[in-house]
């Protein structure tokens, strides 16, 4: 629980600020007979509750009434509270009507520039439409005409480049594969030509050995023929 001093909670001019003193001295207010009691015994001074209760250090208690100083400093600090709480809703008030102003100030400035820019929307549509009917209007209108003509020329340019390099690309995959093409024949032509040529030279080699066969063949014969005349004489 919190202590105050009970000359904290009264308003007075500083003039009779010697009589204040006089009359509250030290004195504490405080909010209940527990914290009054505690509070009296460990600071040997004079405390006084809302409910008007008064502790002495000497050890007496004295109950409020509608007389006594308790009473009247109890009313006091609800006063006091009360000013304060009065005060911080003035303050408030205060705030919320300054926003207000500052609000209604924006809220002309916001329809007088919405006035400003309807009339120079208006005037802006006017003198487009002046401006049409005029030879520069009619010049920009030609001009707007040219300069599509223009666009969609070079958007059909950029679309027959388009076409044109996937042309070229496909002239040369084609070109590659003809190239591929024509070394895989080559290859082949010699691969061919390799194996008649083994196959010519393994058939003359192999006429060569008949003939050669052929020749022992016939000296045999010849021998044989030969022995069998010799026998026979």
């Amino acid at each position: 629980a919190s202590a105050s001093p009970a000359i904290e909670l009264v308003g007075f001019d500083e003039e009779v600020r010697s009589a204040m003193e006089y009359v509250f001295g030290a004195t504490l207010v405080v909010d209940n007979a527990n914290a009054a009691n505690r509070i009296c015994d460990a600071t040997k001074t004079r405390v006084v509750t809302l409910e008007g209760d008064t502790y002495d250090p000497c050890g007496t208690i004295s109950g409020g009434s509608n007389d006594n100083i308790g009473t009247t400093l109890a009313k006091l600090s609800e006063l006091t509270s009360a000013s304060s709480e009065l005060g911080e809703k003035r303050l408030r008030l205060s705030q919320v009507s300054a926003k207000v102003k500052d609000m209604q100030s924006l809220s002309k400035q916001f329809g007088k520039l919405s006035d400003e820019l309807e009339i120079a929307s208006a005037e802006l549509s006017a003198v487009e439409k002046h401006l049409s009917q005029t030879k520069y209007g009619m010049l920009a209108d030609k001009y707007q005409g040219m300069k599509k003509e223009v666009d969609e020329a070079s958007a059909e340019f950029d679309e027959m480049e388009e076409e044109k390099n996937t042309k070229w690309k496909l002239y040369n995959d084609l070109k590659e594969k003809e190239a591929d093409l024509t070394r895989e024949r080559e290859a082949r032509l010699k691969e061919i030509d390799s194996q008649v040529k083994k196959a010519d030279k393994s058939r003359k080699d192999k006429a060569k050995k008949a003939q050669e066969a052929e020749s022992q063949s016939q000296t045999l014969v010849l021998e044989l023929e030969s022995i069998k005349t010799e026998v026979a004489a």
